[in-house]
């Protein structure tokens, strides 16, 4: 049995309208509260629910018809979303020039790049779970009392997750270099 909303974007990506309207009424509020949940900003949210529904409609010949298309909404939310991370956790903001050039210097650009490159390898091997604790904790400096709150979890909970993705991380590390 065909998933209807599978359908309605199979329809969508023919070139009819009508049916990005009936998706858009069925997934909006879930859209929004996912970005909502993550960002804790109502803003931010509005933005990253805006960016998602047009990279649903820039992506909208790549959707295979014959797999569910709430899986597919959801990876490419969570794709914005970690864009949106990414981009707004490429340079830290410097407090002074001085910093900024710290941040500038040092280390040569290819080692930097295979560094993300690794980073990115190594954190695909993590659950979304996992990667959210890290990424929140080692990257963003979010505090796991914080963290916690955010994720509806208590602090002994995140806590040993974290520990056990960086050291998992570190391992990983070392196998692939």
């Amino acid at each position: 049995m065909i998933d209807p909303d599978a359908a309605l974007m199979h329809r969508y990506a023919r070139g009819e309208s009508n049916a990005f309207d009936a998706l858009f009424a069925r997934y909006d509020g879930a859209a929004y509260a996912f970005f909502l949940r993550r960002s804790r900003c109502p803003d931010r949210a509005a933005d990253l629910h805006q960016e998602l529904f047009l990279r649903v409609h820039r992506f909208r010949d790549r959707f295979d018809s014959a797999q569910r298309f709430s899986p597919w909404f959801f990876e490419v939310a969570r794709n914005v979303w970690h864009d949106d991370l990414r981009r707004r956790h490429r340079l830290p903001l410097a407090a002074d020039e001085e910093s900024f050039q710290q941040l500038q210097g040092g280390e040569d650009p290819e080692r930097r790049t295979s560094q993300r490159e690794l980073a990115s390898l190594l954190l695909a091997d993590l659950d979304p779970f996992q990667r959210e604790v890290v990424w929140a904790s080692a990257v963003e400096g979010e505090t796991y009392p914080d963290l916690a709150a955010r994720l509806g979890k208590s602090v002994s909970a995140i806590k040993p997750v974290g520990s056990r993705s960086l050291r998992r991380l570190r391992e990983l590390g070392g196998k692939r270099r």
